[in-house]
């Protein structure tokens, strides 16, 4: 699968001037910051938003220390951590502007988690595509505010999709494993500051480390206070969110909404690990210099890291009601949709109807060269009994949930 192409390799050549900024990170963040603050004068964080930055500053820090970043991986970076300040400023701003928008209930939201590549997507696809239902676009992510008219949405959205399409010209294989749109429902990564999915640009250890510790809550506080906004003076629906690093942050989730509901999707670990792997990699090839890429640190790496995050939700889950989450096995669903994805809309209290089936059908009718993408363990270093003995019993565990749901 080819993962590179020239136009990358002559980006790389050209943004490597502009790249060396990353040598002082903590220059460039206040940089980053001091701009924010002057293009929003009046606008105060709360003590909680001013802690959240200076994690975001350390996320910088470790990125920045990764030696094979290359110009377009720190351009990347560079445009995230944007994105992650001026959206804190912009809710902050909305917030003083429309005190009520912090009366808005979100009730009942659905987190649909689960190890990547467990068809978390669809899943999330179809119920935020249901008539009661509701998944943040990927522009209003990128534009968060109030209701808009057609001709500003329009736009807002041709601008997000030329800023996508322009990556998707460096990465050939990034629309087999993730195909993106503006104007589809997409993952919250966009409203996170910290995620265990930001090793794909680059494995870092320090970081991994940092995350065992981290609280996350103010991080789904925030997420809160989005979609209060993003359903202001809009029809009330039903929340669906995803993001795969919300599997190790069910106890943050379940604090900051009390009455959510995990669906838990569940597929073998062997076959998880490979085709993870296989995503970060074209990730790396992205954001590094491509000899530098090494599989089998990858490998590695999720290693570690899917397994801790398994371990996280279910040690969470016997803390809550059972009712709270809802497991889906992969293969089970897959093998016969349309008996499973309806009993799943009933266990969610979601009425299932003619606009939802053809909704699944639409999903499962996707092109072929759209939905999957080639991978091998060995490859990355990976051998049966290492992720036998990784995931304890987990495994057994998605063999037992699958053999019942037959």
């Amino acid at each position: 699968m080819r993962r590179t192409t020239a136009r990358l390799h002559f980006v790389n050549a050209l943004t490597a001037p502009a790249a060396r900024v990353r040598h002082d990170p903590d220059r460039y963040f206040d940089r980053l910051l001091d701009a924010q603050r002057s293009a929003n004068t009046g606008v105060v964080l709360t003590e909680e938003d001013e802690s959240e930055l200076q994690h975001l500053r350390r996320f910088l820090g470790f990125i920045a220390e990764v030696p094979s970043l290359s110009g377009v991986g720190w351009l990347s970076v560079q445009d995230m951590v944007k994105a992650r300040i001026r959206n804190r400023f912009q809710v902050r701003r909305l917030q003083a502007e429309h005190p009520e928008v912090r009366e808005e209930r979100v009730e009942a939201p659905v987190f649909v988690i689960g190890l990547p590549r467990t068809a978390t997507t669809l899943t999330h696809k179809i119920l935020a595509n249901a008539p009661g239902g509701r998944g943040p676009y990927m522009w209003e992510m990128d534009n968060i505010g109030l209701p808009r008219s057609e001709e500003e949405i329009a736009k807002l959205r041709r601008q997000t999709q030329k800023r996508f399409d322009q990556v998707l010209l460096l990465s050939p294989s990034w629309p087999r494993i993730h195909p993106v749109r503006a104007d589809w429902v997409e993952e919250i990564y966009f409203l996170l500051n910290q995620s265990r999915l930001h090793n794909t640009m680059a494995p870092m250890p320090k970081y991994v480390e940092f995350l065992r510790s981290y609280d996350s809550r103010p991080d789904y506080r925030f997420v809160r206070d989005v979609l209060q906004i993003l359903q202001f003076q809009r029809p009330k629906q039903r929340w669906m969110l995803k993001h795969p690093d919300c599997l190790g942050e069910t106890a943050a989730i379940h604090h900051v909404f009390p009455d959510a509901k995990f669906v838990w999707t569940h597929r073998d670990p062997h076959t998880v690990m490979g085709s993870m792997c296989s995503m970060a990699e074209s990730l790396a090839y992205l954001h590094n210099r491509p000899k530098s890429v090494d599989p089998h640190e990858i490998g590695q790496l999720w290693l570690t890291i899917l397994p801790e995050m398994v371990e996280r939700a279910r040690s969470e889950r016997i803390r809550v009601p059972r009712e709270t989450t809802v497991d889906v096995a992969y293969h089970a669903m897959m093998a016969d949709p349309f008996r499973y994805v309806p009993e799943l809309f009933e266990k969610l209290d979601l009425k299932w109807t003619d606009a939802d089936e053809a909704n699944l059908r639409e999903a499962l009718n996707r092109p072929r060269d759209q939905r999957g993408h080639e991978y091998s363990m060995v490859h990355y270093g990976l051998e049966p009994a290492m992720i036998d003995e990784a995931f304890g019993d987990y495994g057994l565990f998605v063999d037992n949930l699958t053999a019942s749901s037959r």
